[in-house]
This record gives structure tokens, sequence and C-alpha cells, in this order.
């Protein structure tokens, strides 16, 4: 009866996300699902065990959920700042001068921008920042900008996944999984280059005949940063970030309070600290919390360790197999209940599994492979992809969901097998 219940709140919970009523969003909607949770289904130890605090029951939560929701809001008011002094604009607008007029250019360079910039400020910045600038370019240009709209949108959500902190369900993953955290990008810098090449030259192919070979521009001048005293700032504090959170991993300290102290410093300096914390999404806080809350009456219930016997029980050792079927299982996943409650829900299935220890690792990689690459099936993958159109929208330019399915199901299941292919190799040794 318990597992009927955890289901029906579950599916509840998406349809409210996926459907919401007028003046509910995510938020709204997965606090509800928490609500019901924690009526129906929870005991008060298994709240806070799903808030990530330990209980005498479970002394090692699933996923240190306060320590993530630190880490995400901190990270946010980071790339906040960057973004509002235009330290983005400036790559984006640098990229666009560079290409001298050449389409195949533009595109190439297109692409290794959004690329390197969401390797450390994330996808749903970036897509914010640079879904503008391509779109003015190209209409000033008078060239289509599709090609480059889909470059950047399969950049960002490919190379957000390198690095621990490069996406919020690498966090979630990593936390859980226990993975280290210089670890984490040794295992997925190389499938991360296997599958971008991937999306590079199929993207290429698709739109052959629709990048031009030149165009003309009226404005490929540079945008200036607004205030680079604050930009070499906030950039110096990323970098900080980035590699005292591989020393706070090995001497076992919460990866937020590295991120906490970087954003204080920040918040500081600047003296803007309302502004700066109105910047960050509290709403996908919520989010999560709600989110991780709803996922624990699976878990509680059964559900998830009835779910990770049928998964896996027909799964062979061989690492390659099973990273291929967990990465293109949960990529399809999001598109049907979102990357982040489809990652929440997996971490316990997997966990839940009892695998062997490199197996079960592998399956931690293979899940952080489907849960960035599966936003390029669809806009409804992730928050990205919602951003991304969302965003496209204001500038006067859309895409139809077909167009978008048809070339990501060309190209994703292609990239996933290459990213598969190189991490089963790098777990074989």
């Amino acid at each position: 009866m318990s597992q009927i219940l955890a289901i029906a709140v579950f599916v509840f919970t998406y349809a409210l996300i996926v459907f919401p009523p007028k003046k509910i969003n995510e938020a709204h909607a997965a606090l509800i699902g928490a609500a019901l949770t924690i009526v129906f289904l929870l005991k008060p130890h298994h709240v806070l065990e799903a808030l990530g605090i330990s209980t005498p029951e479970m002394p090692v939560p699933l996923v240190t959920t306060w320590n993530v929701v630190i880490i995400l809001a901190t990270l946010m008011i980071i790339s906040s700042l960057l973004d509002d002094y235009g330290f983005f604009e400036y790559c984006a607008s640098s990229a666009v001068h560079a290409s001298k007029n050449s389409g195949e250019r533009l595109f190439l360079y297109t692409y290794l921008v959004v690329s390197v910039i969401s390797l450390f400020a994330g996808n749903d910045v970036v897509i914010l920042t640079t879904t503008p600038i391509i779109l003015i370019f190209c209409k000033n240009a008078k060239i289509n900008p599709k090609p480059y709209m889909y470059a950047s949108f399969f950049a960002a959500n490919t190379f957000s996944m390198p690095l621990y902190i490069g996406n919020l369900t690498n966090i979630l993953i990593g936390d859980s999984f226990g993975l280290d955290y210089f670890g984490f990008t040794k295992y997925m810098f190389l499938p991360t280059l296997a599958a971008a090449l991937v999306n590079y030259h199929l993207l290429k192919y698709i739109f052959r005949k629709q990048i031009p070979g030149s165009f003309s521009s009226q404005d490929n001048g540079r945008i200036p940063i607004r205030n680079k005293f604050l930009v070499a700032l906030g950039l110096a504090v990323l970098l900080a970030v980035i590699l005292l959170g591989g020393v706070a991993n090995y001497m076992k300290i919460p990866l937020s309070a590295v991120t906490l102290a970087g954003a204080l410093l920040l918040m500081i300096s600047e003296r803007r600290i309302a502004h700066r914390l109105k910047r960050v999404s509290w709403n996908v806080v919520l989010f999560v919390i709600g989110l991780f809350i709803v996922v624990k009456g699976l878990d509680v219930s059964g559900v998830a360790s009835a779910l990770g016997e049928v998964i896996f029980a027909n799964m062979s050792n061989n690492i390659l197999a099973a990273a291929f079927s967990v990465s293109l299982l949960s990529a399809f996943m999001c598109n049907i209940v979102n990357n982040i409650p489809m990652t929440a829900m997996m971490l316990s299935i997997i966990q839940h599994a009892s695998l062997p220890q490199q197996m079960n690792t592998a399956m931690g990689y293979s899940l952080v492979i489907g849960s960035n690459l599966g936003a390029n099936f669809t806009t409804f993958g992730a928050l990205a992809g919602i951003l991304w159109l969302e965003s496209a929208r204001r500038y006067g330019w859309s895409t139809t969901m077909t167009d978008l399915l048809k070339i990501g199901l060309f190209v994703t299941p292609i990239a996933i097998l290459g990213a598969s292919i190189v991490l089963a190799i790098e777990m074989s040794f």
C-alpha cells in the first residue's frame, strides 16, 4: 500500500510540475508534493535524512541536501556577478569579432566559447547570456541563427559535465556516490570531449547548407566589461573555489564552506548584498528541497529498491553495456520527469541495487552523462532548455519541438555512446 501511495504522490507532484495550475510554479509543486509525502509516508527522522542530516537510523544520508543547496545558491551568486558586469557578453562578442565574417568560423567559435564558459558558469547562465547576443548579431548580419543557436545549446549542456560543480545534477551525484572532487574531472573530461566532438561534427553536417561561407556585419565589435575589478575578483574567486574544492573534498570539509566563503567575499566587495541575494533563483532551491523529500517517500516505501532490482537484474558485469544502458535510460528519463527529479530518483535506485564498488562508481558517472546530455533531446529535459526557448522567443526566434527532437534523437544517442565507450575504457583500468 505504501508503495502505491509513494508512486501516486510522485506522479501527482510531477503532474503539477509539468502542467501547473495558475499561480503554481515548480517550487510550489515540489513543496506540495513534499507536504503530502511528510503527512502520509515519512516519520520525523525520514525528513531529516531527506534534508541530508544524520540520524541514528541513517548515520550517512544518501545526499547531504543542505550542502547541495548552499553550493547551488552560492554558485548562483558568483556566476550572477560575472553576468551582471558583462564578462559572458564580452566572451561571446569576442568570438563574433574573431570570426572575421566567416560563417563556419563563427559556428566553431560559438561552440568553443559557450563550451568554455559552461565549464565554469553552468549551462543555465550561459544560455541566458549568449542567446540574445547570437540572435541580435545574426539579425544584423542577415544570417540564419538556427545553426548557431543549436550549437550553443548543445555545447552548454555538454560542457556542464566535466566539473563536480558544473551542474546541479553533478553535485547531487558526486555527493551521493562520494566521488572524488578532482577524480570527477579525471573521469569525465575525456567522455565530455568525445561527446563534444560528436555533437560538433554532426551538427555541422546537419546545418551545412544553412551555415554561410561569409557574411557582412553591421557591428562586430567587442562588448566592454562594465567593472573590470569586480570581474577580475569574480574570476579569481571562481578559480579559487574550483581549486580549493578539491582540497576541501580531500580534508572531508563540506564543499559548501568553500563556495560560501567565495560568495561572501564577492558580496562584501561589491557592497550590494540585497541585490546579489535577489539574483539567486530561490525557486530552484526550494524545488530541490521539496523534490528530495518526495523521493525519500519512494525510498522509504521500497519503490526505489524494487526498481533497482528490475533495472539491474539482467545487466551483465560488462561495464560498457551497463554504462551505455544507464546513460541512455537516464537521458530519456530526463525528458519524462526533467533531469533534476530524474537524478534524485536514479540516485536512490542505483544505491539500492547493491552493485560491486567499481560498477557502482561507473553507474554514478554514467548518470552524470545521462543527466547532462539528456537535456539535448527536448527543451523540457532540463531547466536550461526551458530558459533557452523562453529567452529566444523574446528576440523573435523559436524552434519547433519536432525539429529539436529529430536532431536530438539523431545526435544525442551517438554522443552518449561515444562518452560511454571512453568512460568504460577508463573504468576498466
